[in-house]
Parts: C-alpha cells; structure tokens; sequence
C-alpha cells in the first residue's frame, strides 16, 4: 500500500473512527483501579468486571440470555465450527438441553453428567477431541460462576461503583469500547471468542505488565468522588459520540475528535486542582469540568494511583501506563490495517517517530501531534524536545515504510505551511520495548 493510500486508508471515517474508539477503551481499561478496594487488595479486586455486564444482561455473546447453559451451548457451538471437536461438541450442547433446570450449582452436576454421557457415545478415535471439549466446558461453567460472582460484589458496594448518570448506558451503545474494558483480563469468554482488537491489546497488556506496591496520592475515600466526577464527564462524551454516531460514520471527523479526545482548557483544570483540595464543583463550574476530553479527565483520574515500578525501575502512575498502552496498541493496531493482516501476538514490535522542525515551533508542534494522533491515527506522543516531537509507529518493512514517511512529510508540510521543514525519521524497531517520556500533557 502506497504512502498516501496508507493515510487515506487511516484518515477515513470508518477506520479513524473505529481505532479512536478503541483508543477511549484502553485509556479507561483500568477505570475499576481508581479505587480503594484495588489499592488494598490488588488484583483480587475484580476491577475489570466493574461494568457488571453479565449480571446486568449486557454480554456482547449471550445479551439477555445469561444462563449457564446458554454460555455453554454458545461457546460450544462457536469455538469448534468444524471437525472432530464439532461433532463432541453437538452431542454435548444436546445432551445439556434436555435438562431444563438451571442455576450454578446444579449446572456443574448437570455438565459431568452430560458429559458422561458424551464419553459413552464417542469413538475410541475421537477421545482426544472428547478432552479438549470438556476442558473447555469446564473452563466455561467455572469462569461462568467466577465472573457472576465477582459482578455480584461489585453491584452491592456502596456507594455504587459506577454512580454517574448515564455512564453505563452510553457505554453500552460503544460495546466495543466496553470489551476493552472488560476483557482484558479472565471473563467466561474463551480465547476463540475474543475479538482479534481484544486479543491485540491482551497481548500488549501482557508486555507491558507493571508490579509492585499501590497506593494513592489522595484519602481512600476521595477515589470514590474522584472516580464519579471522571464517569460524570465520560458519560457526556459517550452522550456526545452516540448521538453523531446516530447520522453515520462520516459524520465524525477529525475535529469531532479533537473535542472528544483532546479538548482541555485552564479553567477546566484549576477547577480540577480546586477539587483535589476539597471544593465542591456544582453549577457552572461543574458543567465546565464535563466538556473536558477523555484524555484530559482520564490522565486527571489516573494520576492518583500509583501502580508500582516499570521494567527500568522507575514509579509508574495509573495514567502513565494506559498512556503507554493506547500508544503501542494504536500502532500496532495502524500496521495491522495497513499490512492487512493482524500480527503474530509473540511478536510484538514498535518504532518510534520523531518528527523535528526547522525553526522549532510549539505551535507546529501541536498541529502535528493533531496530524499523527487524530488525522491519522499512526501513534501516540511520547515526549518532545526542543526542536521535534516523538510518537509511537508503527513497524513496517522498508516497502511500506518510506513511501508512508514520504506521505506524511508532505501531509506535515502542507499543515504548518511552507516556512517550516519536517524532518521525519523512525528508528529501529524493538520488540516489546517500553517507551520513556510520558508527555507532560496528552
């Protein structure tokens, strides 16, 4: 794919809008970490279960049909589409509908006798793809029950988890968004349910995994109005995003993004700050803090957890890693699209790009940050210097990579106008690499 043809491929409605989407999943990823219940506990906190989307009849695979024998049947069926494992499959969806009793409990019963019943059934031959089938009822029907119960802890906590008007309602409109959020970790779904963007980010998350101790910046307590106010705003977003959603995707241009990603001003954040010291933000005030972008209200948010230290040893907040994530994974996701094929997961590569300009001008500086991140998406900032800014890239070979440069040079030019000369370079790739310099604003 040519340069040019590689940026009108990422600039136009469908594909901006689909990898901006996943982009607001990521940044809100680890929402369900803004809480004391993670920092005391960690990950025995089921935090990426807090949309409670099973319980509340909202799973992407089962909707309003959240029984035990309905995950079952449907992961049966749609895990093993052909061959020996097919066949096993069948008898056991058959042998569990002719039981109509429900529930956890007996449904562990009900599975063991079925599949019993199955062993009984199939060829001497078919024994091995007996046991990959039963391996993955039994993974389902526990995973099941895992998730309903983890959901059911999260629904009882006062005040609610989520208490902002609007927010679960809006994000079910964006369900991709919410799988971001909530798969990202062990939910019922098998592997061979997961969407291939699910398993991107699962194999990025994976690399760029953080350990050691958590802990937050403000009172235990305030993470539960820091979390609302943070939900309160997104709701208006995903209000926002739904409703021009509603007239097709060419309606959501660059600038549409602008204001849902980026948009941000002084006021906005001195009201935040007035808040972080205990003034309450109501009326006028309050409605300047909702317009804030996802980018803006999210690193706001994140900011107050500390997750531990990174592989070079440093103190990682909760924002500086979902930063780090929606860059590599908005790369890596632009070199899927451009090469189109999805990567090998093992494999994982990023570069970085560093665009430098002659004179140096901030101004510039931000239109192509704009250019990159919004226009097309390639990448996100990692930091800037004096004279250029860098970005997360995507890893192409030399066929796709110089012509995309050439394309993106001449589109920087074209933006800033004539007097300014980009220099466009990447460097060479690494594998897994964590990027430093988290920019100051995103």
């Amino acid at each position: 794919m040519a340069g040019v043809e590689a940026l009108r491929l990422l600039g136009s409605p469908d594909v901006r809008n689909a990898i901006l989407l996943n982009e607001i999943g990521i940044l809100l990823h680890d929402l369900g970490k803004l809480s004391a219940e993670f920092v005391e506990r960690g990950n025995a906190f089921p935090h990426h279960l807090v949309l409670r989307r099973l319980t509340r009849d909202r799973d992407p695979h089962l909707a309003s049909d959240t029984s035990p024998r309905s995950a079952l049947s449907h992961a049966l069926r749609n895990c093993f589409p052909v061959g020996e494992e097919s066949t096993v499959a069948h008898l056991l969806v058959d042998a569990l509908s002719r039981d109509e009793s429900e529930g956890a409990e007996s449904m562990s019963t009900k599975l063991e006798e079925a599949l019993s019943g199955v062993h009984r059934m199939v060829a001497p031959d078919h024994r091995e793809a007996f046991e990959r089938v039963a391996q993955l009822a039994r993974d389902v029907r526990s995973d099941l029950a895992w998730q309903v119960e983890g959901e059911e802890v999260v629904a009882a906590m006062e005040p609610p988890f989520i208490a902002a008007d609007g927010f679960l309602r809006g994000l079910d409109q964006l369900p991709f968004v919410g799988d971001l959020v909530e798969m990202q970790e062990r939910t019922w779904h098998p592997a061979a349910l997961l969407s291939p963007e699910v398993k991107l980010f699962r194999a990025i998350h994976g690399l760029e995994e953080i350990e050691g101790t958590r802990q937050s910046s403000c009172d235990l307590e305030r993470l539960a109005d820091v979390r609302e106010l943070c939900c309160e705003v997104l709701a208006n977003q995903f209000l926002e995003i739904n409703n021009i959603r509603k007239d097709g995707p060419g309606d959501l241009g660059s600038w549409f993004w602008k204001g849902r990603l980026c948009s941000g001003s002084e006021e906005a954040m001195a009201l935040l700050s007035g808040f972080d010291q205990g003034v309450d933000l109501e009326g006028e005030e309050r409605e300047a803090v909702r317009w804030l972008g996802v980018r803006a209200i999210t690193r706001w948010a994140c900011s107050k957890i500390l997750v531990g230290n990174s592989r070079d040893g440093s103190q990682t907040s909760l924002w500086g890693h979902c930063w780090t994530l929606s860059g590599l994974y908005k790369s890596s996701a632009a070199q899927a699209l451009i090469e189109g094929r999805w990567p090998q997961w093992n494999r994982l590569t990023w570069c970085t790009l560093t665009i430098d300009l002659e004179p140096p001008d901030n101004g510039a500086m931000d239109v192509v940050k704009d250019l990159v991140e919004v226009e097309y998406p390639l990448g996100n900032e990692l930091g800037r210097s004096d004279t250029g800014i860098d970005f997360t890239f995507p890893d192409l070979d030399g066929e796709l990579l110089a012509p995309l440069l050439d394309g993106l040079r001449g589109a920087v030019g074209r933006r800033i106008g004539t007097g300014t000369r980009p220099k466009v370079t990447v460097d060479s790739c690494r594998p897994g690499a964590r990027r430093d310099g988290v920019p100051s604003s995103a």
